[in-house]
């Protein structure tokens, strides 16, 4: 029997290749990561100072503390992370 259809056979879509964009995207994942880190580090280390903030009655020093922890942090991640080659 042969592969190749008959007249009476119902012809199949040949499978498609995805075709690539035009436009590079691989690094685009790589930058919202990065985005997301930058972010991220200072409301979660900022978010951790308000709490102890209110634990110790403190004002603000600790949430303005922890801001700035957080982003001194999440820049070296991101360095760390994406900037060595």
């Amino acid at each position: 029997m042969s592969d190749q259809p008959q007249s009476g056979d119902i012809a199949q879509p040949s499978p498609e290749t995805p075709k690539t964009p035009a436009i590079d995207t691989r690094g685009e994942g790589q930058v919202w990561s990065a985005i997301g880190s930058l972010v991220a580090g200072p409301a979660v280390w900022g978010a951790i100072g308000w709490v102890v903030d209110g634990w110790l009655d403190t004002g603000r020093a600790f949430t303005a503390g922890g801001v700035i922890v957080g982003f001194i942090t999440s820049i070296y991640i991101v360095y760390v992370k994406f900037g060595r080659d």
